[in-house]
């Protein structure tokens, strides 16, 4: 028996098991579907996700699986959930002349890029984390 799996095996009462961890992986995978489809941001989901990941995250460094996941786990910070995109002085302007219509596009479309880029980076790392796991 690999000595990995059987630390995992036998984890401490705050360690999540393997099937809580295979859990969260399926519960991820499900949430960054409906973030795919709805492409629907809103706090309380994102919190959730948000939440969800970070306890992956968390036990993924108890677990120390490889160097370079232990890298991208820590490099990896939470997702800014009050995200709001620095306006520039020529997307005001263009907003004076559209009567805010420009602006509030330009938020919008900024915002949808954050959050699907944040959700997809930590979805690569369940993945990488999940793979590996796997291998083992």
């Amino acid at each position: 028996m690999n000595s990995r799996l059987f630390v995992l095996l036998n984890l401490l009462p705050w360690y999540m098991t393997i099937t809580e961890l295979y859990r969260c992986f399926t519960d991820a995978e499900f949430q960054y579907n409906r973030f795919l489809k709805t492409k629907d941001f809103n706090k309380a989901n994102l919190e959730r996700y948000d939440e969800l990941i970070e306890s992956i995250r968390n036990q993924a460094s108890k677990m120390d699986l490889s160097p370079g996941i232990n890298e991208e786990v820590h490099a990896l910070g939470r997702i800014e959930i009050d995200f709001a995109p620095k306006v520039s002085f020529f997307v005001k302007v263009l907003s004076v002349l559209s009567f805010g219509w420009y602006k509030r596009s330009f938020i919008k479309k900024r915002t949808r890029v954050y959050f699907m880029s944040a959700i997809h980076q930590r979805h690569l790392l369940v993945q990488t984390i999940q793979n590996h796991l796997n291998e083992e």
